[in-house]
């Protein structure tokens, strides 16, 4: 994917002209029209000393904005090994100032810019990405970021483009790269690649949101992976330079959504349908996004096998029910109301609104497009559309969830997470404690008690949450709602289900006088997920689907046990 550029007619020129202290400055109007400088007004170079990374030992710097060029100087005084550099400077007028401030001392200078006859001329052929420094100007990469996205593919991939699937044939554990910012799912396909043999290399994102770009640069010239898989988009810049890289070097991009991707999508752009093949885990979703062009394959959710390890019976966990999760009442409701005008939130409407999307289970998405076409009088764009949308989902979530334990409470239900929030729901007498580690504390929660109670979000028309994984696999049993995938996935006597907020009282005291039944069931169903619903497996169909069988001598990688090796890349 190449990003797209403004027309040349639309961009105006820069003015240079003095700064409060009469050191000179550049203002430009950048794209959408917003005015905006290019360097401090009243201290310039003292500014300068920020945009000057550490030292390199590259010979060849490209420059990503110079702005006046107050910053090159200095990055030439810290690198004398530099002899080329490469000016990529939107106006022509600055690149020129620019030019003139860093030559000497035998640098050869080389300027990219717009010109009349071509608003956005190649780098010169000749560069090579992976022995190039990249310096950017950020002020300059903000006034523009478009016309600038085209050359933050260009610096990664010039000299090593290759065709989208044009890369060798693959025999031996493959390099997996995954930007990783500890969110939900992601520690567990790592150990999923982990354990088919495949080497894993985790590109730390955490804290460095807007650096995603040249983080993934660094990564990708130096780790050369076989494929970049990102849960719900994350790590991926929201401007699609990332995915352009890929795209240009390669290097297939596997996407899995494990949540509705209409709200991850807002304000995204979305890879090129030939950049990347698209997992989701719930069925409902793949018509619309496959309608735009995508390769789209049914992956739901699994369990990762390191959490047996912590699944022992301890005492302070023990309950007849058991509930892990907060209450929903932390606020976000009030934050999505904001988006949208306050007198459809007020109305009489929602109430109405989300009591038809609880009753609709398993239909609840042609519900909900109903129920949003009804209230589009109300709601003056798409934006608010999406929002109300939101509201509505989480709205109902809540309140079926809250229905639906209440009913459970004389049952002698137990709260683990949110205390407070519970608290504020069902008075004060209820029995909550503190929120549980998940990988630590959660799996011994789930063996210790006699029933845990599963209640699905209402985003997931189809699929199931990864609890009806994670419970048996600990050796705990699990209670859920019914959804349309329960049975592709397990058979009939693998789990127990209710049927609806009116049956779950019933059914629970039911399981509750068999201990017998339950620990068979559970049983069962920890047999079926070590044996088809792993993290191992759902990450070897991502790579038998996007790649295709990958050999290590006469050994299929496929899903497996095997023992592989996973290094972290810590960038702070």
């Amino acid at each position: 994917m190449t990003p797209s550029i403004p027309d040349e007619a639309s961009l105006p020129r820069a003015e240079v002209l003095a700064g409060r202290r009469g050191q000179e400055t550049a203002r430009v109007t950048g794209e959408g029209g917003c005015e905006c400088y290019l360097h401090s007004l009243y201290d310039p170079r003292g500014e300068a000393a920020a945009f000057v990374p550490a030292p390199f030992s590259a010979s060849t710097v490209l420059f990503l904005g110079t702005g006046l060029g107050y910053h090159l100087p200095l990055v030439l005084a810290a690198n004398p090994q530099v002899r080329r550099i490469v000016l990529v400077e939107r106006y022509p007028e600055l690149a020129a100032r620019a030019a003139e401030g860093a030559a000497g001392n035998g640098v050869l200078v080389e300027i990219v810019t717009a010109t009349p006859g071509d608003p956005a001329p190649p780098l010169p052929a000749d560069l090579d990405a992976a022995a190039l420094a990249v310096v950017s100007h950020p002020p300059s990469l903000s006034a523009n970021p478009s016309w600038y996205a085209r050359y933050q593919v260009a610096s990664a991939t010039v000299g090593h483009e290759r065709p989208n699937g044009a890369q060798a044939s693959r025999r031996g554990p493959l390099t997996v790269l995954i930007p990783f910012e500890a969110y939900y799912t992601q520690r567990e396909c790592i150990n999923g690649f982990a354990a088919l043999g495949h080497r894993v290399v985790t590109l730390d994102l955490r804290g460095r949101e807007g650096d995603e770009v040249p983080l993934f640069r660094e990564a990708l010239l130096r780790e050369r992976p076989d494929l970049v898989f990102s849960v719900n988009m994350r790590g991926l810049d929201r401007r699609g330079v990332v995915a352009g890289m890929l795209e240009r070097l390669g290097i297939p991009l596997a996407l899995w959504f494990v949540d509705s991707p209409e709200f991850i999508l807002y304000g995204e752009a979305m890879p090129s349908p030939a950049a990347c093949h698209v997992f989701m885990w719930d069925r409902s979703y793949i018509p619309a996004v496959a309608g735009q062009g995508y390769r789209v394959d049914y992956l739901p959710l699994a369990a990762d096998t390191v959490l047996a390890e912590q699944a022992a019976v301890q005492d302070r966990f023990r309950a007849p029910l058991s509930f892990v999760g907060n209450s929903l009442v932390s606020g976000f409701l009030a934050r999505l109301a904001v988006k949208f005008p306050p007198s459809v939130a007020g109305d009489a409407f929602v109430g109405r609104a989300m009591d038809r999307i609880i009753a609709s289970r398993g239909d609840q998405a042609r519900v909900l497009d109903e129920l949003i076409a009804e209230a589009a009088p109300l709601l003056p764009d798409a934006d608010a559309r999406l929002f109300f949308r939101a509201y509505l989902l989480h709205g109902a979530t809540s309140a079926y969830r809250t229905r639906l334990l209440e009913r459970l409470l004389p049952l002698g239900l137990t709260f683990f997470g949110d205390p407070d929030g519970w608290r504020r729901v069902f008075g004060p007498g209820i029995r909550a404690f503190p929120d549980v580690n998940y990988f630590r504390e959660t799996p011994a929660v789930y063996a210790s008690a006699d029933i845990n109670i599963n209640a699905t979000s209402l985003q997931m028309p189809h699929t199931v949450n990864q609890r009806v994984f994670d419970v048996p696999l600990c050796g705990g049993f699990l209670l859920t709602d019914r959804q349309g995938a329960l049975f592709e996935l397990f058979d009939e006597d693998e789990v127990a289900v209710y049927d609806g907020i009116d049956a779950v009282v019933e059914t629970a005291r039911f399981y509750l006088g068999e201990p017998g039944l339950r620990r068979a069931i559970a049983e069962k169903a920890r047999q079926r997920v070590l044996g088809e619903h792993t993290y191992g497996h759902r990450m070897g169909r991502v790579i038998t689907t996007v790649i295709g069988d990958v050999k290590a001598g006469t050994r299929d990688w496929g899903p497996g046990t095997g023992k592989g090796g996973t290094r972290e890349m810590v960038v702070r």
